[in-house]
């Protein structure tokens, strides 16, 4: 691995970049499973509101973050999963009807896509393999 003087190992997340991976990744998390807390015990939405709002900025800060680690992830199998994590929440906003459902979908496919294995994580839908 080739070290450049100015800054981390080439290839490797500058330590302020990880740190707030991990600050934005933890705020989702804990975020996301009070709103999911609250579905499950019917709280009123406007006692939660607002929580709905920071899992979305979390949620924007973390793609942001993982764009700015590579312009690959959205065709690699971590970015796709992770879009694919959205379609659940998007599907509230047009029906609450199946609100626990797809709050929980949206967690099983997020935990899914941050523990699945790096020939997964990295493969790519465009070039058919994992790139290096």
């Amino acid at each position: 691995m080739a070290v450049d003087k100015k800054g981390p190992p080439k290839g490797k997340r500058p330590g302020w970049s990880r740190t707030l991976d991990i600050l934005l990744r933890t705020g989702h998390i804990g975020t996301a499973g009070i709103l999911l807390g609250a579905a499950v015990f019917q709280a009123p939405v406007s006692a939660v509101h607002h929580y709905g709002w920071l899992v979305i900025a979390t949620g924007l800060g973390l793609v942001v973050t993982e764009l700015h680690h590579s312009l690959r992830w959205p065709h690699e199998g971590r970015g796709l999963l992770a879009l694919s994590h959205m379609l659940p929440v998007a599907l509230v906003h047009l029906s609450s009807t199946y609100l626990v459902e797809l709050l929980w979908a949206a967690l099983v496919l997020g935990a899914i896509g941050s523990h699945m294995p790096r020939a997964f994580r990295h493969w790519s839908l465009i070039y058919g393999k994992v790139e290096r």
